[in-house]
């Protein structure tokens, strides 16, 4: 077997860390929602951040453990979600105190939607970078989840401006 390319090890370590805190982020910015609406789409993308950590966590195991990418599809037929615990969320105090200080949901959906687009060009880059067609797979799928994000929150902030 060809050893992992350290790279993409270092590419999928990144992204865990950006799914970690988009996922802190929007816990914390559904309690700060000013309507039921928001707040049930805040934790659904909480909920779809914990499921990329989860696409990227277990391919980081499985190329590390078997130097092989398993599909996204083996990936999310996995049991449960991994918890983020305490530790983990504890490195993104600066992101929660920047939504805990926001003066306005329309400031917290600005912070969402840059997340979001520093998220998608991330994973863009690394598909771009990929030396594998595994690995481009993987990475395309991620940049098009936060496409899809990016999406959402403009819509949220365009009916929250209304």
């Amino acid at each position: 077997m060809t050893p992992v390319n350290p790279e993409i090890l270092n590419a999928l370590t990144a992204g865990i860390g950006a799914e970690i805190a988009s996922y802190v982020f929007y816990l914390e910015a559904a309690k700060k929602a000013e309507t039921a609406e928001f707040k049930s789409v805040l934790e659904d993308l909480a909920l779809e951040e914990k499921k990329h950590f989860q696409i990227l966590e277990r391919q980081h195991s499985s190329l590390i453990k078997s130097e092989q990418w398993i599909s996204l599809a083996d990936v999310l037929k996995g049991e449960g979600l991994p918890e983020i615990n305490e530790d983990m969320a504890g490195a993104h105090t600066a992101l929660i105190d920047e939504v805990r200080n926001a003066d306005s949901m329309k400031t917290v959906l600005d912070i969402a939607y840059r997340l979001e687009v520093e998220a998608f060009e991330m994973f863009d880059k690394y598909a771009h970078a990929a030396t594998s067609p595994e690995g481009t797979k993987i990475f395309t799928e991620l940049a098009k989840f936060e496409k899809g994000h990016m999406r959402q929150v403009k819509q949220m902030i365009a009916d929250y401006v209304k």
